[in-house]
């Protein structure tokens, strides 16, 4: 394996101990991230990179991780509001719950509402898995209860009831993880934004100390260091609040 897809089977298997530790109430043991690694042979480095990545995202290794350590006060008390409205939904008995499945998996609308309704706490419980990771707790419960209302109406094609909690819980995991990574991305695509910002910022301030006044965009391009299209992007994503440029010439 060249170094090109041993890096990128290093970071497929990474998501992959992740998604499994997520599928594991956020614990994973030594052993079972020994096992998925066994084919690339990493180093003692690399080894402690899985583990302080799994760690930053808040995943127990050997041992299991309180959640509720890690919510807000804030989320605290919207946790313990919808909780209470949660708890007060009466739950079926099994063979009553079979019978509720095989009917959401028939088609039927009041069943599927039913179903959705009882699967409420489930969505709670995964997305307390999701906590600490820069999205708030009432944002995952909205998006896992938007997934759990589509899934019910799709289970047409499993073949069993024991199949329908499954697949529901895959549906609004999944959900929740596209708006933790969309969250990440928004985040990244800021950090971006400031460090052009702080580039420009830093360049105009040098100059017009040198000047003795502020200084043009075209001024500053001639510096050679930035390019005049790099420095209008910094204007214009600071919303001209970049204090030594003068925006009259800009």
């Amino acid at each position: 394996m060249d170094e090109i897809n041993r890096e990128r089977a290093f970071l497929e298997k990474m998501q992959d101990v992740l998604k499994k530790a997520k599928q594991q109430e956020n614990e994973i043991s030594e052993e079972e991230i020994a096992a998925e690694f066994a084919d690339l042979e990493l180093t003692d480095e690399q080894m402690k990179q899985v583990k302080d990545y799994l760690t930053a995202n808040h995943i127990g290794i050997g041992h299991p991780v309180n959640t509720d350590e890690l919510l807000t006060k804030e989320e605290h008390n919207y946790l313990n509001d919808y909780m209470e409205m949660v708890s007060s939904i009466e739950q079926p008995d099994p063979g009553v719950m079979d019978a509720l499945k095989l009917s959401a998996m028939a088609g039927e609308t009041d069943a599927q509402k039913r179903l959705a309704e009882c699967m409420l706490p489930k969505v709670v419980d995964i997305a307390k898995l999701y906590v600490g990771q820069g999205v708030f707790l009432e944002d995952l419960i909205g998006t896992g209860n938007e997934a759990l209302t589509r899934g019910v109406r799709l289970l047409a094609p499993l073949e069993g009831p024991e199949e329908v909690e499954g697949r529901l819980g895959e549906m609004i995991m999944n959900a929740m993880e596209d708006l933790v990574s969309e969250n990440l991305d928004e985040s990244a695509k800021g950090e971006e934004a400031a460090e052009k910002v702080n580039r420009v910022a830093d360049a105009a301030r040098s100059l017009a100390e040198d000047l003795g006044r502020k200084v043009t965009a075209e001024e500053l391009a001639g510096e050679g260091e930035l390019s005049e299209q790099e420095i209008m992007d910094a204007i214009e994503i600071s919303a001209n609040n970049i204090p030594d440029i003068d925006y009259r010439k800009a």
